[in-house]
C-alpha cells in the first residue's frame, strides 16, 4: 500500500507562476501523485496549483522587515508552520522541506518528535543572502552566524538530505552529520515537448537567455557583453527571454546602445511557447553567480540548444565542457564575448547538440526522475542505516 500522505514545506508567501519555486512544486506533485493519496503543501498563504491531490495548508508570513523585529516574526512563523505540521502528524508518512528548508528548525523538530520522516532539500546557503540584503555590519555578522548555526543543526537533525546534484556543496555539510545525503533533482523534462527538431545550422537565433532579469543571473555581465558580441559578429542574433526587476534597465541598455537590430527582448514567454523558442536557438547563455540545477539548461539541452554556462551549483554535473556544452572560465563581459564567439565558430556544434539532447533524454526524462523519487520515499529504513557514509545518487 502506498504512503497515505506527505507534506511539502515551502518558504513562500504566494506560490504562483511568477514564483521561482512554482515549477519545482509542480514537478514534485507530478512525480509523487501516483504513489501517495495526499500532498499537503505547507507555508504559502496563496497557492495557485489546482490539483486534486494537493491540499494547501496556508501559514501567515512575517510582515515586519526591520531588524531585529524580523527575528521575532520569523520565530513566530516557524512556530505556526510547526503547529500546522503537528496537527496533521497522524496522517503524514514523510515531510519534505524545500525552499528555505535549512532554516526551518522548529518545524523539522516538530516532525521529528511526531515520528514523521524528514527529508531536507539543500539548495543553497541562507547566510549569503543575509549579507547580500543587509550588508556586513557587526549586527549582520552576528545574525549571519546564528543563521549558519541553525542551518548546520537542521541539516544534522534531518533524516535525509537531498542535494540537487552530487557536485553541490554547502557549509552545513562540513559537520560530521548523521543523515543520508542523496542527489536527486526534482526537475524533469518532457522530452517529447522539448525536442531537437531543427539542425543547429538552420536556427535563426545565435544566443538565447531564459530566466529572471536579476543580478544573480549575471544579467549585468550579459549586458556588458552585448556591444562586444555585436561588434565582433555584426550579423549575430540574440534573444533575451524573461522579466524581473531589471527589465527596464535591460530594455534601456539595448536602446541606448543601438542594439535593437541584433538583440530582441520579447519579455516573459509562456512555457508552452518555450520549446519552439529554444529549438530556434543555437546556444543558451547563462553566466549566473549562483544556481541549483536550472531547468532552463535542462530544457535547452533537450532541444539540442547548446549551453554556455557558469560552472556554479549543479551546472557542472549537467554540462560536460566541450562534450555536451561549454563552461565559462570567467563571467566578465570580455570573457563572455570571447567564449561565445569561439563556440559559435566551431564546426562540430551539431554533434555537441546531439550529445546534449541524448544526455537529457537518458538522465532527466520524467520516468527517470520519478523512479529516483519513488525509491527515495519508499526505501526501507534499513537501507538508510549507513547515514553519513557518503553521498548517494538515487
Amino acid at each position: 500500500m502506498p504512503p497515505r500522505s506527505i507534506a511539502l514545506v515551502v518558504f513562500a508567501d504566494v506560490l504562483d507562476r511568477e514564483h521561482a519555486a512554482y515549477q519545482d512544486v509542480q514537478n514534485f506533485v507530478d512525480v509523487y501523485e501516483a504513489d501517495v493519496d495526499r500532498i499537503a503543501v505547507v507555508g504559502p498563504e496563496q497557492i495557485d496549483i489546482d490539483r486534486s491531490i494537493v491540499d494547501p495548508v496556508p501559514v501567515q508570513r512575517p510582515r515586519l522587515s526591520v531588524f531585529p523585529s524580523t527575528v521575532a516574526e520569523y520565530v513566530g512563523y516557524q512556530v505556526r508552520i510547526a503547529a500546522a505540521l503537528w496537527r496533521v502528524r497522524d496522517r503524514l508518512d514523510a515531510a519534505f522541506f524545500h525552499i528555505g528548508g535549512t532554516m526551518l528548525l522548529l518545524p523539522l523538530l516538530a516532525c521529528t518528535l511526531a515520528g514523521v520522516r524528514t527529508l531536507l532539500f539543500v539548495t543553497g546557503t541562507v547566510t549569503d543572502g543575509v549579507y547580500a540584503r543587509r550588508g556586513a555590519g557587526p549586527l549582520v555578522r552576528g545574525l549571519a552566524g546564528i543563521v549558519s548555526l541553525v542551518e548546520r543543526v537542521t541539516c544534522t537533525l534531518a533524516d535525509d538530505l537531498i542535494l540537487l546534484s552530487s557536485g553541490m556543496d554547502h557549509p552545513a555539510l562540513e559537520w560530521p552529520i548523521s543523515p543520508t545525503i542523496r542527489a536527486a533533482n526534482v526537475n524533469y523534462v518532457d522530452c517529447e515537448e522539448f525536442a531537437k527538431r531543427t539542425p543547429i545550422e538552420e536556427r535563426a537565433v545565435d544566443i538565447v537567455f531564459v530566466g529572471r532579469f536579476a543580478a544573480v543571473k549575471g544579467i549585468h555581465d550579459i549586458l556588458g557583453a552585448l556591444p562586444r558580441l555585436v561588434a565582433s559578429n555584426p550579423d549575430i542574433r540574440i534573444e533575451l527571454i524573461g522579466d524581473g526587476d531589471l527589465s527596464d534597465e535591460v530594455a534601456a541598455f539595448v536602446d541606448r546602445n543601438d542594439l535593437s537590430e541584433n538583440v530582441t527582448c520579447p519579455g516573459w514567454v509562456d512555457h508552452d511557447d518555450l520549446p519552439a523558442r529554444l529549438d530556434d536557438a543555437r546556444t543558451l547563455l547563462l553566466p549566473s553567480r549562483s544556481e541549483g540545477v536550472p531547468k532552463a539548461v535542462l530544457e535547452a539541452m533537450a532541444c539540442g540548444t547548446i549551453p554556455v554556462a557558469a560552472p556554479v551549483g549543479g551546472i557542472p554535473d549537467v554540462v560536460s565542457d566541450e562534450s555536451n556544452g561549454f563552461l565559462l572560465r570567467e563571467t566578465d563581459p570580455e570573457s563572455i564575448e570571447r567564449t561565445v564567439t569561439a563556440v559559435l565558430e566551431r564546426e562540430d556544434l551539431d554533434a555537441v547538440s546531439d550529445i546534449a539532447r541524448d544526455d537529457i533524454e537518458r538522465n532527466y526524462a520524467y520516468e527517470t526522475i520519478r523512479d529516483r523519487y519513488r525509491r527515495l520515499l519508499v526505501e526501507p529504513e534499513a537501507d538508510r542505516a549507513t547515514a553519513g557514509a557518503g553521498r548517494d545518487t538515487v
